[in-house]
Formats: C-alpha cells, sequence, structure tokens
C-alpha cells in the first residue's frame, strides 16, 4: 500500500491518500502520485508492452474500484503486476491465493468432482459466491480462465460491502482485474512450469515398505504447465483508433497419487484393517489394495474364491490382498484457449466508444483408478444360479441348494484392478461488451455500456459405480438361469433387459470383461448460465453551481447510476445422473442508484482533507415483491500530507441465482433415525417417545413405526433426499465496517504503512443443509430448524424426506486486521559503489473472529485456529506474504518472498461444543498424531532479467526448500484433507520450477 508514491520491491500498492490523486499502481519503481480531474487525466504507458497513449483526445480511461466517482478512495489493496510476473500468469487464482486476503482453494488439485472446475477468487474465506468479480470495472463470472494473465496490468481488491456502487454479490468485498485494450505492436509472453521433489522421507518410504506399497521414483518430476500469450494491436485514424487482438493457449498435464511418497498411499491413523475401536494413534497406509479372489458374505461366514479357478469357496484371507500403486489424479489434466479483442475509438475529443469480445474454453480431465470394490449388498441369488459351483450353492442356500424358484441372500466385494473412472469437464465462456463514454462539461461524465455472456458446463463421467444407480443391473446380472447349457440373465429370458450380461463372480477367472459394460454407468450434466446488464451512469462535480463546502477547495462530487440485470440458469441431467432436475429459469432486477463525496474542509492546519461520502441503491427483482436498499457511508480524514485515517459503513446484499433458480433433484439414501427401531444385532438403543415427541412426532407415529424393519443394524434407515435450489430463498445481507490507517512520514522516503480493521456480518446466509448432522441437532441438540427438515409418513411414522434444499439459516460473522508496510531504497550504495535498489513489502493479515452457526437456534461455533471436521481446511488466525526485491546495478531483479501460515490446532480438541462433539460408537475423541498442525513457512525466488530493451526473461522457483507438508490422516478419522494433507494451504507438490520470456516482436 502507498500514499503517494507506490514502492518497487513490493507487489502490493494501495492509491495514494493525496486529495484526488488516481489508483494506480506503478511497476518496477515508486512515482508520484498523478492528478486525476474529471473527465481528464494521464495515463501510463508500459515501455513492455508500447500501450498507445490516447491520441486526438484529451480524455482517458480512469478506472476507480469502490466507487464511480472519479476521484480515489482509501481501502483499496492494489496488487501490481510484479506478482505476476514472480508467482505465474497462467493460474491467476493460484497466484493471488498467496495473498494473505484471498482464500486459497483447490483449483485444479483433485480429479473428478465437477464443482472444481473453474477457478475461483474466495475474498477473506466467506466463499467465491461473496466475492464479486470485474473486468475493468464491470461484472463478469467469477472465474478467471477468461482472464489473460499477461495483460493484466493491476488488481484492486476492496474489502467489504459494496452493493451501494454494485449491486448483488459484492459481500466479501470486490476484486477488479484492470487489463490493457490498447497496443501498438506484437509481443509474445510464454511460461513453462513443472513441479519436482526429492522422495526421501524416511517416514513415508518404511510405510510404503511395510504395506507392500511399490516405492515412486527418488526425484519426481511432472505436472508441466505451459502457457503462451499473443497479444497485438495497431492505431488507426491517425491515432484515433486502436484495434487489439490476443490469443492464448495453457495445458497442465495430470499429476498422480503414485508420484510423491506423501501421497502413494491414502494415510490411516489406525492399523489395517481398521479395528472396531479406532484409537487414531497408528499410521498406516489403506485404500490402494484389493483382493484378485474378492469377499463373500454367504451363510454366517466370509468367504473367498479358490485360487485354482474351481467354483468353490474357502475363508476369506488376508494375505490375498495386493497392494497398488494410486494412479488417481492429484491434478487434472487441463486445456484452455482463450482470445478476443479490443476495439478502441474516439469519436470526438470528448467521447470514446469501445468493445470486447472474450472467449475462452476449457477441458479438464479427472481420473479416479483406485482397484475399487463393487459392492453388492444383499442380493437375491437363485440357489440354481448354473455359475454357482455345488460347495458355494450348498453354502449360500443350504438344503434348497439346486433347487429352482428358491434364493439365498449375497453380499459381496468384487474388485476390478484395471479400474478407470475417468471424468471430463468441458467450459465455454464468451463475453461481449460496449462502451461508450465521455465529458458532457467539465463537470460533467458520462458512460454508457451493456454486456452479454454466456457460460456452458459440461461435464460427463465414464465407468460409474454408484450403488443407488447400479444396484438394479448387479442383482439383474446375478440372477442367472440356465437355457439349454448357456448361463442367461432371468431379465433376458422374460425380455425386461435384454442387454443383461450374466455376472460370473464365482470363479477366480471371472468375471466377463463384458459386465463392467453393463453394470457401469455414463453420465453427465450441463449447465448454462447467461448475465445481460445495462448501464447508464453519470458522474461529476457540482462546481459549476458553485455547491461546495466554505471550506474546501474541491467540489461536491457526485455519481447517478440505472441498470439493468437479467440472469438464466438452465441445468440438465444424462445417463447416471438422469436423476438431477432439469430446469430452465430466470430472474432480471432494475436498479437506480447514486453516491455524494462532500469534501468538508481542505487545506487548513491539521485538516489536509476531511471528507464523507455516501451511496444508495435500489433493487427491484422481478422475484421479489419489495425493492432492495443498499446503502454505505463513509469519512475520509488526511491529518497532514502522509497521516490519515479513514472509516465505512456498508449494507450489502446477495441475491442468489443457482441458490434460487435451480429446482431440487430428489435422490434416494438412507438417515440415522433415532426413533425408529435399528436393525437385527444391534447394539444401539431405539431413542423413547419423550426423546422424539420434541422433534413434533406423535405417539401414535411412535407406536406405529415400532413395527418397522427397513432400517439397518447401524440405524440408517431408505429416505429421499430433496437438495437443490429454493425458489423461496431470500437474499442475504451483510453489515461491514472498516476502519483504516495510513502513514508515509516525510523523515522515511519511500516508506508507507496501513493498518485496516474490517468486520462482515451476514445474516440469513445462504446454506446447503448438512444432512449429516440434521439427526444429531434435531433430537440430541433440539434446534427446531433441523426438526422441520425432517418429513414423517403421518400414519407409519417413518421418515420419508428430508428438506435439504438451500436455507437462510444462518450467520457468518468475520473480522480482523490488515497489516502492510512498503520500503523502497532506490540507491544503495557502498562506500562509492552503487549497489542498485532494494525493496521491501510486507502484507500480513489478522484474524481476529470468525463465528459462524448453520441454523436459528443452533449452536454458534469458531473454526479460527482449527483444522478438520467441521471446520474442513486450515484456518490460521495469521498468514502473511512479504517480498524482499533486489533491482541490481547492472539490470535485472532478484526477488525472495516469504509465504507463512500459523498454526492450527485439531478441531476435536476445541473447547467449543460444536466442534469436539461426541465421537461415534466406534471411535475416540483423541487424535495423538493430529492434535495440531504446525505453522508453516515457504520461500520463493525470483529473477528477472531484460536480455535487451524489448526481451525479459523470468525464473522462478516456488518452496524453494522443498518443504513436505504435514501429514493429515482422513478417511477413518473424517477430517476432511485431501492427499494426506490439506493442499488449499500447504504445497503438497514440492517445487514449482517456471521460466518464461515477455518479448516484443515490433
Amino acid at each position: 500500500m502507498c500514499l503517494g508514491v507506490c514502492v518497487a520491491g513490493g507487489a502490493f500498492a494501495s492509491e495514494p491518500l493525496s486529495p484526488g490523486a488516481s489508483q494506480d499502481a506503478t511497476e518496477g519503481q515508486p512515482a508520484p502520485a498523478e492528478k486525476v480531474k474529471a473527465g481528464k487525466a494521464k495515463k501510463k504507458v508500459d515501455k513492455k508492452e508500447d500501450a498507445s497513449a490516447e491520441q486526438g483526445s484529451d480524455i482517458a480511461e480512469v478506472v476507480v474500484t469502490g466507487s464511480r466517482i472519479r476521484r480515489s478512495r482509501p481501502g483499496v489493496t492494489v496488487v501490481n503486476s510484479d506478482l505476476l510476473s514472480t508467482r505465474g500468469a497462467g493460474r491467476l487464482d493460484d497466484t493471488l491465493s498467496a495473498l494473505p486476503q484471498v482464500a486459497p482453494m483447490l483449483g485444479e488439485k483433485g480429479s473428478n468432482d465437477p464443482r472444481l472446475g473453474p477457478a475461483r477468487i474466495n475474498l477473506r474465506r466467506l466463499g467465491a459466491g461473496r466475492t464479486l468479480t470485474l473486468l475493468n470495472g464491470e461484472r463478469m463470472s467469477n472465474d478467471v480462465y477468461i482472464i489473460p494473465g499477461t495483460l493484466v496490468e493491476r488488481v484492486d481488491i476492496l474489502t467489504g460491502g459494496a452493493s451501494a456502487v454494485y449491486g448483488s454479490d459484492a459481500i466479501a468485498g470486490v476484486i477488479n482485474f484492470i487489463v490493457k485494450k490498447r497496443f501498438n505492436g506484437l509481443v509474445i509472453d510464454s511460461e513453462m512450469s513443472t513441479q519436482e521433489s526429492t522422495n526421501d522421507d524416511p517416514f513415508y518410504e518404511k510405510l510404503l515398505a511395510d504395506g507392500g506399497y511399490p516405492q515412486p521414483k527418488k526425484v519426481a518430476w511432472g505436472g508441466t504447465q505451459t502457457y503462451t500469450t499473443i497479444a497485438g494491436g495497431h492505431n488507426i485514424a491517425g491515432g484515433k483508433g486502436n484495434i487489439s487482438l490476443f490469443a492464448g493457449f495453457r495445458r497442465s498435464e495430470p499429476m498422480k497419487f503414485s508420484m510423491f511418497d506423501r501421497t502413494a498411499c491414502p494415510l490411516y491413523m489406525n492399523v489395517q484393517p481398521v479395528p472396531d475401536m479406532q484409537t487414531n494413534d497408528t499410521w498406516s497406509c489403506g485404500f490402494s489394495e484389493y483382493n484378485p479372489y474378492h469377499w463373500f458374505g454367504a451363510g454366517d461366514g466370509g468367504y473367498t474364491n479358490a485360487k485354482d479357478g474351481s467354483r468353490t469357496w474357502r475363508p476369506y484371507d488376508v494375505n490375498d490382498i495386493v497392494r497398488t500403486p494410486q494412479n488417481d489424479y492429484l491434478q487434472r489434466e487441463t486445456k484452455t484457449l482463450n482470445a478476443g479483442g479490443f476495439f478502441t475509438y474516439n469519436l470526438t475529443d470528448k467521447i470514446t466508444f469501445d468493445t470486447s469480445l472474450l472467449t475462452t474454453g476449457y477441458e479438464q480431465r479427472g481420473q479416479n483408478a483406485q482397484a475399487v470394490n463393487f459392492y453388492i449388498d444383499g442380493a437375491d441369488v437363485a440357489c440354481d444360479n448354473p455359475l454357482l459351483g455345488a460347495q458355494q450353492a450348498q453354502i449360500l442356500c443350504g438344503p434348497d441348494a439346486g433347487v429352482a424358484g428358491k434364493t439365498g441372500t449375497l453380499y459381496a466385494a468384487i474388485f476390478r484392478p484395471d479400474y478407470t473412472n475417468q471424468y471430463n469437464i468441458k467450459t465455454y465462456d464468451v463475453r461481449a461488451a460496449a462502451h461508450l463514454s465521455g465529458r458532457m462539461s467539465s463537470a460533467l461524465n458520462f458512460d454508457l455500456s451493456v454486456q452479454r455472456s454466456r457460460r456452458t458446463e459440461k461435464y460427463l463421467g465414464t465407468d460409474i459405480f454408484d450403488w443407488w444407480a447400479t444396484k438394479d443391473l448387479y442383482k439383474k446380472a446375478l440372477d442367472v438361469v440356465n437355457v439349454n447349457g448357456v448361463p442367461t440373465c432371468r431379465s433376458v429370458v422374460d425380455g425386461s433387459d435384454p442387454n443383461c450380461v450374466p455376472f460370473d463372480v464365482f470363479s477366480s477367472k471371472g468375471p466377463n470383461p463384458d459386465v463392467w459394460k453393463y453394470v457401469t454407468l455414463t453420465g453427465g450434466s450441463r449447465v448454462i448460465t447467461e448475465q445481460f446488464v445495462a448501464t447508464g451512469a453519470i458522474n461529476g462535480t457540482l462546481e459549476t453551481y458553485g455547491i461546495k463546502s466554505p471550506w474546501a477547495t474541491d467540489a461536491v462530487g457526485y455519481a447517478v447510476v440505472a441498470e439493468h440485470r437479467w440472469n438464466r440458469a438452465a441445468e440438465e441431467g444424462s445417463g447416471a445422473y438422469s436423476w438431477w432436475s432439469r430446469y430452465d429459469n430466470s430472474d432480471s432486477v432494475n436498479e437506480l442508484g447514486g453516491e455524494l463525496d462532500v469534501p468538508l474542509i481542505q487545506d487548513v492546519p491539521y485538516v489536509k482533507q476531511l471528507s464523507i461520502s455516501g451511496g444508495y441503491r435500489l433493487s427491484k427483482y422481478k422475484s421479489i415483491k419489495d425493492p432492495l436498499k443498499t446503502w454505505k457511508m463513509e469519512v475520509n480524514y488526511i491529518i497532514v500530507p502522509g497521516l490519515g485515517f479513514h472509516a465505512s459503513v456498508n449494507r450489502a446484499i446477495r441475491q442468489g441465482v443457482l441458490e434460487r433458480l435451480q429446482q431440487a433433484s430428489p435422490y434416494s439414501g438412507t438417515f440415522r433415525d433415532y426413533c425408529a427401531p435399528p436393525g437385527p444385532g444391534s447394539n444401539l438403543e431405539r431413542y423413547s417417545y419423550t426423546q422424539c415427541s420434541s422433534s413434533g412426532m406423535t405417539q401414535a407415529q411412535y407406536d406405529a413405526l415400532s413395527n418397522y424393519k427397513a432400517c439397518d443394524n447401524n440405524g440408517y434407515c431408505p429416505v429421499l433426499y430433496r437438495p437443490g435450489g429454493n425458489p423461496n430463498l431470500q437474499p442475504e445481507t451483510s453489515d461491514s465496517t472498516t476502519i483504516g490507517l495510513a502513514f508515509q512520514p516525510k523523515f522515511l522516503p519511500n516508506f508507507n504503512l496501513t493498518l485496516d480493521y474490517y468486520d462482515i456480518n451476514v445474516k440469513g446466509a445462504f446454506n446447503w443443509v448438512r444432512t449429516g448432522i440434521v439427526a444429531d441437532q434435531c433430537y440430541n441438540q433440539h434446534v427446531d430448524f433441523y426438526c422441520g427438515l425432517i418429513k414423517r409418513d403421518p400414519t407409519t411414522g417413518a421418515v420419508t424426506e428430508i428438506n435439504a434444499m438451500y436455507q437462510n439459516s444462518g450467520f457468518v460473522r468475520n473480522k480482523g486486521y490488515d497489516l502492510s508496510m512498503n520500503y523502497y531504497i532506490p540507491a544503495l550504495k557502498v562506500g562509492d559503489h552503487a549497489l542498485g535498489s532494494l525493496g521491501l513489502a510486507y502484507n500480513g493479515s489478522f484474524l481476529t473472529g470468525y463465528d459462524q452457526a448453520f441454523a436459528p437456534g443452533a449452536p454458534v461455533y469458531s473454526c479460527l485456529g482449527y483444522f478438520g471436521f467441521y471446520c474442513d481446511a486450515p484456518w490460521p488466525k495469521y498468514r502473511h506474504y512479504a517480498s524482499a526485491s533486489w533491482g541490481m546495478p547492472w539490470k535485472g531483479r532478484l526477488t525472495l518472498a516469504w509465504r507463512y501460515a500459523s498454526s492450527t490446532t485439531n478441531s476435536k480438541l476445541a473447547p467449543n461444543a460444536p466442534l469436539a462433539s461426541a465421537p461415534s460408537w466406534n471411535n475416540t475423541d483423541s487424535y495423538p498424531l493430529i492434535p495440531k498442525l504446525p505453522a508453516s513457512s515457504y520461500f520463493d525466488l525470483a529473477l528477472n532479467y531484460p536480455i535487451t530493451k524489448d526481451v525479459e526473461l523470468r525464473f522462478n522457483v516456488q518452496n524453494l526448500m522443498d518443504k513436505t507438508p504435514p501429514k493429515v490422516g482422513y478417511a477413518d478419522a473424517g477430517s476432511g484433507a485431501w492427499f494426506n494433507t490439506f493442499p488449499q494451504l500447504y504445497d503438497a507438490f514440492g517445487r514449482t520450477i517456471r521460466v518464461g520470456v515477455h518479448a516484443k516482436i515490433w
């Protein structure tokens, strides 16, 4: 952050605090703040791109984040392009996640979840949906794949609500990507990166050896990413206009779990097989294994096939287990192509027209390739099934062995070691915009703009094994009869399913590979979102009318805006996901708003500037009866040049698009019903009527439920879940407060410091219902909200449905401090020897509170300082990004960066009751192996070196020391970890080594 001078050494800057100064961060060297008058501005020329200065006009576009008044506003963090050059321009989401204000997300990590596709920005960890993303001050979808990283000039980050300026979604804040739109020449920017790590951890070597798993290579290389952008432009009409085009391609190669020692097997915190009582005190490998002879549960025993291929069973033998490498993808394969163009033309010396078209298409491939077991849960197998051997039929059916019309119940786990479940995500995004702006007078400017965007996401999975979707196929494939000596599915004989293939699992030589095509499915989904925005705004000052404070030199500034937005969402599923709802819904809003900026006192002793500003916006949604109101109030006080304070209060809203327009997608599942009798052999006790009555259950329902036989011995009963959108969802509201200090002393030139406090309180927060806690919250915690989600049959008392749709159920409150410091020494010397320049930068964030509740009346809990279970990825109280940049005396710049996150504690050890909830019957509440995750420090090194005035090379290494991430056991612990750690926060793939070049061709 800076006050009038933006420091070269760091990547961070805040707009200058000087009255009227522009929001512009310099690259590589400090520069004085540039004065911006209404309708007229100086514009910095980037020498690298030779961006053409606007000719034939005395106007230039000024993009101010957080206001439509063309005056600077405090509290905006500016990230200049230095950060992109030192961390990579190909992955904007990954690069920006180094900032402590941005919550790291999985990005391309992980294999098969379609929700992982977009590259979203999540400010303050309030959720990507609460971050409004802008491109040159205009709305865009929160997926930065469409933005060409090479063309980004700066990124503005505004914390807190901004709905009074921008409308819905600006809850956590605004992130505004300022992209170059004018070129005169041709440039190319290209980079390549790869992951490198040494697999030499003795812990993992021993663990893998003891478990019989293959050892990875000693030095791992892979996950190569390439990124190239070509941009060119040409001035026309004597410099009045400009046409600029760009095209870029990026590719990420996949990485498999087996590549690194720390991910070669899933870590468990109990011996294998998992004991009845889990103590969480012994590391072991699990999952990545299979039994080639399968497991069968029949009669009173557990069996496996004979090794010789005969149709006989023998007692199950754990020594048959084979360990295999994990070939799931750690990083998805991604191919991205984006292209676009900008046309700008000065119609007169006061009016400019510009238009743009941006497109992107990317394809991501994930892979699940574990030796999956296909579980068969109680299939009725004919006692005269011709695939059964005599001994097997005897075990399965007893005296009915070989008798037609009789069946035996079979449980089985059938292993398929060559199983590969492929997932494909294709996304197409197009955005077109047109903009007419100009100066009507010295005190009046206008802006008219329209934009239209369409986004299509296609998701396709192959070889899907989903028990609920495929269980009938398995049962039909096991229901086999003899037809003239040929084993044939009964469903083929009776014509109910002519495609059925017999499932021969009763010999070590089977099953027939063709059967997998029958019992696994292909399925997909398509989601389309569209947006249209039309905006008209005027802004300026009231100096013509003499409306100003008697103690101020500047007149009152104002802005008035009218906006119309239309959103559409459509979705449909196919194949295995055909149960997903089909819908096509839309909503629209008309808005009218305004802002005032009133300088009260200027240029008197101890008051360089005191001003107040405010904004108000009315939003009338088609789907909501009453208009929504948002507003802001701000105070800016500069005591003397270099010392100032600012404060603001904002009311913001978020009107859910998908959360409202989506329709429910019911599916069958199971629910832990404490009030129903558990199945035979259970150790569980049914709750009394007194315990159940608080949920609204009647005595008649409780009595009728006594005869219910559908629950298993763990108390889980069949039910219909109804997740998805909720048309009755009301907008979220947030109240945010920010208070800040900015300091740039005269006695220490080129030093600046800012300290900001923020408090964001989101009410009526959108929450998807966490179905796993509904029963506990209703019957044990007595939270009425959760009881209302449970629907019972009025006669039998059985649970028939769980309402899992989005609800305005909770609240989230996030507060803390941001501290930023920059210091630039332009001329280092030792005696007469020039040593170049030095820039120091620090950006830290201190979280002091993060409270939330899932529902009204539910316990309030905080994950601050904890990880795992309820809390999922770690919530460090403190993070920072610091850098030292040396401008070498000959040429080039060398930068060392330090990323830090404080330690976190296992949430199960928290004194907060909702976090440290009672353990399940088979798991202790002690986690001696992961009581705490230590503080983490990662160091990155970057070199930028100009070969000529037109060519610059860059080289950087992230995680310079190849630091191994902390171990976190998952699965049996339920901690929520990925890859045996939390890759959102910790570098899970070793070093990232990147080289790049930026060249001007002409």
